[in-house]
């Protein structure tokens, strides 16, 4: 099994976002209102801890929630 870091965890998400609703980075930047660097930093996993901030402007960029954001394993399981 492989496991992913945070940073490769938040930039998967990104990514599925992007294909999901055919999206370019920098048009998601543009609808966010961030930088393209930014994005690209998280995509790649340079960006270790993004802000809650950028997190709040991506999903405003792609007009969904912080909770739909983070709706999937392993941010919501139930630790036992």
């Amino acid at each position: 099994m492989i496991y992913l870091n945070e940073s490769q965890i938040i930039g998967n998400r990104i990514v599925g976002f992007l294909e999901d609703r055919d999206l370019t980075v920098h048009r998601l930047a543009v609808k966010s209102g961030l930088p393209n660097t930014t994005l690209v930093d998280l995509i790649n996993g340079t960006t270790k801890s993004p802000k809650v901030t950028t997190i709040r402007s991506i999903c405003s960029g792609l007009g969904i929630s912080v909770r739909d954001f983070f709706d999937f394993p392993p941010y919501n399981e139930v630790e036992k």
